[in-house]
């Protein structure tokens, strides 16, 4: 399935949260072909989520996390956690029935066992 743009952006701060990288390994982390990855860097650019950088090593640019960028990724990750916490609800709902259930069944028995005595 293709990712959304937001899960596009988180996975490229994935890439650049701890340190600076140049295109080509952001590429190669989200697996995003050079044309799409660079319509994404300027958008991240442009709202100044991400910053270009120049090394003085390297004639290549690397992108690096500005502040705002940080807080977009913290945000963007939570967001992710709670998508995730959101769908195994269903699972919870269903196992909290089924002790509820047994817990009833659980109470019949020993009923039925005082009956006996």
């Amino acid at each position: 399935m293709t990712p959304s743009k937001l899960e596009t952006y988180l996975n490229i701060l994935e890439v650049v949260v701890e340190n600076p990288q140049n295109p080509e390994f952001i590429a190669r982390k989200t697996r995003m072909k050079p044309d799409s990855l660079k319509r994404c860097m300027n958008f991240l650019v442009s709202n100044g989520v991400i910053e270009k950088r120049r090394l003085m090593s390297s004639k290549q640019p690397v992108y690096a996390l500005t502040e705002r960028g940080m807080a977009v990724f913290k945000e963007l990750r939570a967001m992710k956690y709670f998508e995730k916490l959101r769908e195994s609800f269903p699972i919870v709902e269903e196992a909290r029935e089924i002790a509820s259930f047994l817990s009833k069944r659980s109470r019949d028995w020993r009923e039925d066992d005082d009956l006996m005595v």
